[in-house]
């Protein structure tokens, strides 16, 4: 015995169990060993522990208190900790008889320590097993073993020592028993106690533990030796030791069963994926898996199947004791094989018939009672099937083995076939091989040959190098010719058109002569002045396009074009000329012509055009024809024949050059440049066609243009130009087909001005199906020009047109007397709405448009057209001005209603819909300001459009809230009787003949007075001289006064000293700064972002107009400028 800290004597000394436990130095490195894996683990152990403890009733009170259970659960954590770092000193030891009193002194039994002992030593060896780096120390799970023996041995000896301390009064009767209790501490079991009579109470008490340990002990040894079959039984129903010994040795030996399960489900994974190892062919590879199987599965017989044909039948591969006569083939869903491989799932079968699958061996042969068939899947396809035949029934939990076979010979299958198809490949390279050794050898000799030959090349080659050097050298030469071409057409273009463009305006405002104050014949000389302007112009731009041609520059728009419609435009351009010089012209379609012909437009009518001003030019008497036939199947011909002079034979190919005529006598009677023809060829060849003459002189000629009816011949591909042509003198074809042939008046006809053509097709569509007829122009010019000469009842206009914004447009029509009163509805993708509408737009929708959105504006359009009457809606609290209103405004198609009070108009507003309001701002009780506010807020519905009209003039204050208010109504004002006529007849789309004479005089007085210009402040940046004096006469004669800046730079610097300033016109060609970067600087001033832009340009390149515009221009226009166009655009961008 060794004593205490406390006094008391243990039984054994700790040094004495260590040396009776093999507690050595190699142990306790073991153990460390382990600790360095497991520690990390030590929550999971006191988690799985107390998983297995709650299944003990007799520990339901310990779980009760989680205070407690949280507490120990924390000492527990700290020991395991402790042991798993096997620093085995003297304090070690003293930590565990410190666990030893704390049991004795609270009267806890060592029942629980010695099952969490054996609970731990079974959870640990798992461990070891399970983990390889463990498992490769044969000893760790020994010497693990035995010290949770010393920690044992130290608890129940630091125990029993307490216990005899305790019993220390009645030694000497005790004295026996604590020899016998030695022993037991000791690990001797099989000492009793003698007893001092048969009233021995605690001599019968402490054998019986004793016997209690001793089974304990045989039971608990058992297990810890991995033997897991004893059956303990308590022995009694209160034996909760014994049943709690039952419940542990239940739960060890189903661990131990799904652990034994586990390691052979993984000894097979292994065993199958040595089998595959390697390169075995599908023969080798059937018969190594059905040997395991058939060992795994105590099966005597098997087979295996591969799919073939791409998985529709199965050829067997391999058998395992099979014999002759197996069937070789099955189809996929024929018998069980080819039903298991058709389901992907496997099939148990008992009850084999005999005639069946046999099982044979030396002395005879019998037949299988138990069949499983499985598919071997990869992929999720059928990649071949195994059958299997055992005279026992297959151990279900050893099927649990199919799963990895199914998938991992599935892949080796796949992997063998892939493999099979190499060699294969591999065999006929090695074939090819050899052929080609041969081949070489035949090469050989004729490379000797050739080389002869390279050498005689060599010197070929250096002389071609010689002459490539200098064609090269020519190359760049050329290219740079060519660029330095580019550049002075470019700059020519400039500097033509510059002065071109003043001299234009200049004379056109001779011609208007407003002053009237110009003769007859000054009037006339301004005419001549203004026609030859246009007629140099015709010649710069003839010179440019020939210069794109030659610098392959030129795009085609090739699209459907209806033939008649481009002959009628040329019979009414031409007529006229040919009836002045009293010549005879006719058009004739011969027949079996084409409708269409898919090409340019425009260069098909340049062509034609240059042709026929040719025959009517040389032609003196007689007359000009032009002729359309079908040459062929695809091919069309168009021929201009004249009684005129005729050309030489020998000048026949002459005339088609740059700058010539047939000869120079008529050159000086005739004029001309002699570029129309030569420029024709050309886009006669661009277009995929052919340009050719045939003439007897003083006879006549006869030009035939010959052309494909499909693009597919077009020397260029297709493109969309990126700067639109100067505007032809008739409208271009729709971009798709429409009704303008077939039109006879203009009711129930809708103008759709859209450039995308399948847009534009869908809107079509949706205009016929709700019974319009319909119009479709792809351009601003077009749009006006088919405006005039249909007069549509409604239209639909996009923004974003091609050449001018589809604002102007929408000024222009609102300017026109005959065409003003047709609703015009906006569809764009710009969001200008309230510009348009304040300029008479009927609607705005915005793209992308819904179908509905489309069909409700239709059917707006619809419902103006067909209302008899327009309502006017009129706010005067003064009763003679309100009756003098109504007079003013009455109308056959009107309907007035005239209240007094803000309250009144927002009764009648929200019984009825009215199509404008005339509104005084200053009324009783509610003002015109509320009455505004209360209409914008109403978001129910879409206010009217409002006509401010009063005498008086508005303070600062009032124009403040107007604007903010005209964010969300369309607000306009009027101060006087004519004013307010014009905008309601906008507002109402009201026709100009329907108007008494009375109102259509003062609207004519309130054009004549239009002063939407006068008064504003415009910038001008441009550094010619002769176009600021021609602008500028042009804008002071409207009332702008014009301020003027002569770069970018100075432009800036004027825009931030005057704020006031309503509009820029910029230039783009100026020195110091151009006006794209001038532009681009403007909009950066947060201030100026607004600030309206329109850009002028000599239009020398063809991307002028998107540079412009990405620049910060809102507009655009070209030189030379056309008055009015510039004058609308103005109009429309001019703030309000």
């Amino acid at each position: 015995m060794s004593p205490g800290e406390n006094g008391a004597a243990f039984l054994v000394d700790h040094n004495s169990l260590r040396a009776s436990h093999g507690l050595d130095e190699s142990t306790v490195a073991d153990v460390r060993f382990v600790g360095e894996t497991l520690s990390a683990r030590v929550p999971e152990l006191i988690e799985d522990f107390y998983a297995w403890l709650r299944g003990f009733s007799d520990f339901a009170r310990f779980f009760a208190d989680p205070r407690m259970l949280q507490r120990v659960k924390a000492q527990q954590n700290e020991y395991w900790t402790d042991f798993l770092a096997a620093n085995v000193d003297d304090a070690y030891v003293e930590r565990r008889r410190v666990i030893g009193r704390t049991h004795a002194r609270i009267e806890l039994g060592l029942l629980i320590y010695l099952l969490a002992m054996e609970f731990v030593s079974a959870w640990l060896r798992r461990a070891i097993e399970n983990d390889e780096r463990l498992r490769a120390r044969t000893t760790a799970a020994l010497s693990v073993r035995k010290l949770i023996a010393f920690d044992s041995a130290v608890v129940v000896d630091t125990y029993g020592a307490l216990t005899a301390q305790n019993l220390e009064d009645h030694r000497e009767r005790l004295h026996h028993v604590a020899s016998v209790m030695r022993a037991v501490t000791e690990g001797d079991l099989e000492r009793h106690i003698d007893l001092a009579g048969p009233g021995d109470i605690l001599g019968l008490s402490l054998n019986d533990l004793v016997d209690s340990l001793r089974g304990v002990a045989r039971e608990m040894e058992a297990i810890a030796g991995g033997d897991y079959s004893a059956q303990p039984s308590p022995r009694s129903d209160k034996d909760q030791l014994g049943k709690s010994l039952q419940a542990m040795t239940r739960a060890l030996r189903e661990a131990a069963e799904r652990n034994d399960r586990q390691m052979w489900l993984a000894e097979q994974e292994n065993a199958l994926a040595q089998a595959m190892s390697g390169n075995p062919t599908m023969r080798e590879l059937a018969q190594r898996v059905l040997a395991l199987l058939c060992r795994a599965l105590s099966a005597q017989v098997g087979a295996q199947y591969v799919a073939e044909d791409g998985g529709a039948t199965l050829r067997l591969a391999g058998a395992y004791a099979g014999v002759s006569g197996m069937r070789e083939q099955w189809r996929l869903g024929e018998g069980l094989v080819g039903q298991v491989a058709l389901d992907k799932r496997r099939i148990v079968v008992t009850d084999i018939p005999e005639d069946g699958l046999a099982i044979h061996w030396g002395l005879g042969q019998t037949p299988p009672r138990h069949l499983l068939i499985f598919p071997l899947l990869h992929e999720g396809e059928t990649r071949g099937v195994i059958e299997l035949g055992a005279l026992q029934p297959f151990c279900e939990r050893r099927l649990a083995i199919l799963d990895f076979v199914s998938s991992g010979v599935g892949q080796a299958i796949s992997s063998a076939e892939a493999r099979g198809r190499i060699e294969q490949l591999l065999e006929e390279s090695r074939a090819q091989g050899e052929e080609l050794t041969a081949q070489q050898e035949e090469l050989r000799q004729v490379n000797d040959t050739l080389e002869e030959h390279t050498r005689a090349l060599e010197l070929q080659k250096e002389n071609l190098l010689a002459t490539e050097s200098a064609l090269r050298q020519k190359a760049v030469e050329l290219e740079r010719t060519s660029r330095y071409k580019s550049e002075f057409l470019a700059n020519m273009s400039h500097e033509l058109r510059t002065p071109l463009n003043s001299s234009l305006i200049l004379a056109k405002l001779l011609v208007d002569n407003r002053d009237g104050n110009l003769a007859p014949e000054q009037i006339k000389y301004a005419q001549s002045i203004y026609s030859a302007g246009n007629d140099l112009l015709a010649l710069i731009n003839d010179i440019l396009d020939l210069s794109k041609i030659e610098a392959g520059k030129i795009e085609l728009d090739m699209a459907p074009t209806a033939i008649s419609t481009l002959l009628a435009d040329l019979e009414r351009r031409f007529e006229p000329l040919a009836a002045e010089r009293r010549l005879q012209f006719s058009i004739s379609v011969e027949p079996g012509a084409p409708d269409m012909i898919e090409t340019d437009r425009q260069r098909l009518q340049q062509i034609l055009s240059n042709l026929l001003a040719n025959a009517v030019k040389f032609t003196e008497r007689g007359g000009v024809r032009l002729i359309v036939r079908r040459e062929s199947t695809q091919r069309v011909a168009f021929i201009v024949e004249d009684t005129g002079i005729g050309i030489a034979d020998d000048q026949q190919e002459t005339i088609f050059q740059v700058f010539r005529q047939a000869n120079g006598g008529i050159t000086r009677k005739f004029g001309g440049t002699g570029l129309g023809l030569s420029i024709s060829r050309e886009f006669a060849e661009l277009l995929g066609g052919a340009l050719s003459v045939r003439s007897t002189p003083g006879q006549g000629s006869a030009f035939s243009l010959l052309l494909p009816l499909r693009a597919d011949g077009a020397a260029t591909p297709m493109a969309r130009r990126e700067e639109p042509p100067p505007a032809p003198a008739a409208p271009a074809p729709a971009p798709i087909s429409d009704d303008r042939d077939v039109i006879a008046d203009s009711r129930r006809v809708a103008l759709i001005v859209e450039d995308d053509p399948a847009f534009a097709e869908i809107l079509r569509d949706l205009a016929r199906e709700l019974g319009f007829k319909c119009i479709v122009a792809g351009s601003a010019g077009d749009a006006l020009t088919l405006a005039r000469r249909f007069r549509p009842e409604a239209l639909l206009l996009d923004i974003g047109l091609p050449d001018q914004s589809g604002l102007t447009v929408l000024e222009l029509l609102k300017r026109d007397p005959a065409i003003r009163h047709a609703p015009i509805h906006v569809v764009s993708v710009h969001d200008y709405q309230k510009v348009a509408r304040e300029m008479g737009a009927a609607g705005y929708i915005l793209k992308p448009a819904k179908r509905e959105q489309l069909v409700s504006a239709f059917r707006l359009l619809e419902e103006q057209l067909d209302r008899d009457k327009k309502s006017i809606l009129i706010v005067e609290d003064e009763g003679v001005q309100r009756m003098a209103l109504m007079e003013l405004l009455s109308s056959a198609d009107v309907e007035i209603v005239a209240v007094a009070t803000a309250e009144d108009a927002s009764r009648e507003i929200d019984a009825r819909r009215f199509d404008c309001v005339v509104l005084d701002l200053m009324l009783p009780g509610v003002s015109g300001f509320e009455f505004l506010e209360r209409m914008s807020r109403d978001e129910t519905r879409v206010a009217p459009p409002v006509i401010v009209y009063t005498a008086r003039s508005l303070g600062m204050d009032e124009e403040q809230k107007l604007r903010r208010l005209s964010k969300s109504i369309i607000i306009k004002g009027a101060r006087s009787p004519e004013r307010l006529i014009e905008e309601t007849t906008l507002f109402l789309h009201q026709a100009e003949s329907k108007l008494s004479p009375e109102q259509q005089h003062m609207l004519e007085i309130a054009r004549s007075r239009d002063n939407v210009l006068d008064g504003r402040r415009l910038l001008l940046v441009e550094d010619d001289v002769r176009n600021i004096f021609s602008l500028t006469a042009v804008l002071e004669r409207e009332g702008v006064t014009v301020q003027i800046a002569r770069n970018g730079r100075e432009a800036l610097e004027r825009i931030d000293r005057d704020p006031t300033i309503d509009l820029v016109l910029m230039d783009l060609m100026m020195p110091e700064m151009d006006g794209l970067a001038a532009m681009r600087a403007i909009r950066e001033r947060e201030d100026k972002a607004a600030l309206p832009i329109i850009a002028l340009t000599a239009k020398a390149m063809p991307d002028d107009r998107a540079q412009c515009l990405s620049a910060g221009a809102n507009d655009y226009i070209s030189k030379p400028i056309d008055v009015e166009k510039l004058l609308s655009l103005i109009r429309v961008w001019m703030p309000k």
